[in-house]
């Protein structure tokens, strides 16, 4: 009886040792998954979510595959941009390819640049900061396209484009924000970040 009592709780605590490493290791993941969302800004660890967006690639079947590009056709087709980026968002969760991040972005700037209140600041003084942490966002994921791109390698010429106006993107708005963190009492129009940076 005391050798089953003895076996039993071996086995219940091996039992216990693997559900609890499976749901440390499972919090883990959701933690990653949840860091490198981009609908959400917040701070996105480059390496660590371009890694994520690979994995999360290469697990795709090619059938899946083909489902996301015909629904990435399909939310291009919509007449109102900022539905279209607020779409490309979400289906980036699910399909994290270099190619919808771009074309979000890209859209981005045209709703930035059809705004009509330019003359917004842009401050690092500002105590709200929503629109100087906008653009740091934008910055981010201009900085992980670059790293996903430059980690592909071998590139086709639409890709080589992609990671030109990303690199210059991210030079650009890179220059402005630190300036303006060097400098908290500085403010810059909206325009000027439009004019200078999306060309």
């Amino acid at each position: 009886m005391e050798i089953l009592l003895s076996h039993f709780y071996k086995l219940l605590s091996k039992f216990i040792f693997i559900f609890f490493f499976n749901c440390v290791v499972s919090q883990a993941i959701a933690k990653n998954i949840h860091d490198c969302d981009l609908t959400w800004i917040a701070d996105h660890p480059i390496k660590e979510c371009t890694d994520l967006y690979e994995k999360k690639i290469s697990s795709l079947t090619e059938t899946q595959k083909q489902y996301f590009e015909d629904e990435f056709k399909k939310i291009l087709n919509h007449k109102v941009l900022g539905a279209v980026s607020a779409d490309l968002a979400y289906l980036f969760k699910d399909y994290p390819t270099s190619t919808v991040l771009f074309t979000k972005l890209q859209i981005n700037e045209k709703v930035d640049k059809a705004n009509k209140d330019y003359t917004t600041k842009v401050s690092f003084g500002d105590p709200v900061l929503s629109v100087y942490e906008n653009y740091e966002f934008i910055l981010q994921q201009y900085k992980i396209l670059s790293h996903m791109l430059e980690k592909k390698g071998k590139l086709e010429a639409e890709e080589k484009n992609m990671l030109s106006i990303s690199k210059q993107r991210t030079q650009c708005l890179g220059d402005i924000l630190d300036d303006l963190i060097d400098n908290p009492e500085k403010s810059v129009d909206r325009k000027f970040i439009i004019d200078k940076c999306y060309q």
